[in-house]
């Protein structure tokens, strides 16, 4: 479905009212000049530190470059974020930039107040300097968007095509974050599955402002595609798609998820029923205390069983999938096997958590097992003969055409189920499964309220009493 905008004011509040609101919320937003200019002087100070340390080493190949909405004036006013991109030629060798890379970057970190390694598609290095997050990225320097070697060469194209575009709509820019980030949408790592940063600038880009992004918005459908150059390229199986103007083949919106993407339009179409600057107010929530807990499980009437494990020393795009792979894993496992399930989560902390959230965590020790119908001779036959007189089989008979054997139910509790199955079929990523294999616990109302960390809490209270 091809994205069209639309002008229809029969329905839309006053301009009046969004003027209003604008005028409510872009102050609280907004960086002020102290953050910008804290800002400009931390990044100018590690762009200096980085080339002074590229001339100590020899690298007088190496370009570096600031992107992300630091630079182009579309960072929200307390998220202190800076990316700096150390480019070497594109004929370097992978291993070698990698190699020359760490080394520079190692030592440009030393002038950070704390510095960790981090690993995407290749390994660079995260510091804190002067309160602000920043990444030292290494990159390619190719000639397009299309020749890229890895993911991270597109970035400063990216940072290009917005900064030429964006002069006079940066306001609207912090307004569709900030109300993405209240409803719950923004943030495309894996564990969120959100809107991207460059995203939000292309959708305002596209619309014009943030009012008009959100009136589309609240009509789009599955499939929605915004093409801004006129690629014209082959039709993404997205939710939302918006070709990447910079490299055709790629849907920007790609991470985006089917229920981030329904929410934001479900978030649209209220606000531009009845607009309110609570929108930008995102809910912040304590941690559930246990008592509660309790009460809010017995009003349910469910039940859960879980299983938690020490967490691998993994960033979260690289852990989140596993465990993402896992919780759909077990649910699967106990659905197959007759047990009701409601709901399923996943969490990281010190500890790994995978809940399921059951009508039961027991079933009765009749299992029902319908075989093929009569006619399908051979197929009967062998389930005749597997259940004639077995020790398991309370009855076999006939109903309607098919066989149908009463039999002892294997896994009368989702306990026994989930030990008897987390290493045999559970789906379990190379992490992870390592993880588990060095000991799990599986855990149901009682463990769940032994623990202690307060993190957990706050998930869980979102969990259970989240309303959009």
């Amino acid at each position: 479905m091809t994205s069209h905008k639309i002008s229809n004011a029969d329905q839309i509040p006053d301009a009046a009212v969004f003027s209003q609101i604008r005028a409510q919320v872009l102050p609280k937003i907004r960086p002020s000049d102290a953050e910008r200019t804290k800002l400009e002087a931390v990044k100018a100070e590690l762009l200096e530190t980085i080339c002074k340390t590229a001339e100590m080493f020899g690298e007088d190949d190496i370009v570096p470059i600031s992107v992300g909405s630091a630079e182009r004036s579309t960072w929200l006013s307390g998220n202190h974020d800076i990316d700096l991109f150390v480019s070497y030629p594109e004929d370097v060798s992978r291993q070698d930039m990698e190699t020359r890379s760490r080394r520079l970057l190692m030592e440009v970190a030393k002038s950070g107040d704390s510095w960790e390694d981090r690993h995407s598609e290749h390994p660079y290095i995260h510091i804190t300097k002067g309160g602000f997050e920043v990444d030292l990225v290494p990159c390619f320097r190719v000639k397009s968007a299309s020749d890229i070697k890895s993911a991270v060469d597109r970035t400063p194209f990216h940072c290009c095509f917005i900064k030429e575009r964006i002069p006079g709509k940066q306001d609207d820019v912090l307004l569709l974050k900030q109300f993405m980030k209240s409803s719950g949408v923004y943030g495309s790592e894996v564990r969120n599955g959100g809107f991207s940063g460059y995203l939000t600038e292309l959708l305002v880009i596209w619309y014009g402002s943030f009012e008009d992004v959100l009136k589309n918005a609240a009509s789009w459908r599955f499939g929605q595609t915004i093409d801004i150059m006129g690629h014209q390229t082959l039709a993404h199986e997205d939710p939302l798609v918006v070709i990447d103007p910079t490299d055709p083949k790629r849907n920007v919106a790609a991470a985006l998820s089917l229920t981030r993407f329904a929410q934001f339009i479900n978030a649209a179409q209220r606000y531009m029923k009845n607009p309110s600057a609570e929108f930008f107010v995102k809910k912040e929530y304590a941690p559930l205390p246990v008592a509660e807990f309790k009460n809010i499980m017995k009003k349910r009437g469910t039940e859960w069983v879980g299983v938690a494990f020490d967490a691998p020393q993994k960033a979260d795009d690289t852990l989140y999938p596993q465990l993402f792979r896992l919780e759909n894993s077990l649910g699967e496992i106990l659905t197959v096997n007759d047990f009701a399930v409601m709901n399923t989560h996943a969490f990281a902390g010190d500890k790994c958590i995978i809940l399921v959230e059951l009508m039961s965590r027991m079933l009765p020790p009749l299992q029902r097992r319908v075989g093929p119908p009569v006619w399908a001779a051979d197929n009967a036959q062998s389930f005749y003969g597997k259940y004639k007189d077995a020790d398991e089989t309370f009855t076999l008979k006939i109903k309607n055409e098919y066989l149908v054997a009463e039999i002892v139910r294997k896994y009368q509790t989702a306990e026994s189920l989930i030990a008897d199955k987390i290493l045999k079929e559970a789906a379990l990523g190379r992490h992870v499964r390592a993880a588990v294999s060095d000991g799990y616990q599986i855990i149901g109302l009682d463990e769940i309220c032994q623990i202690q960390d307060p993190a957990f809490w706050k998930w869980m209270n979102e969990k259970l009493t989240k309303q959009i």
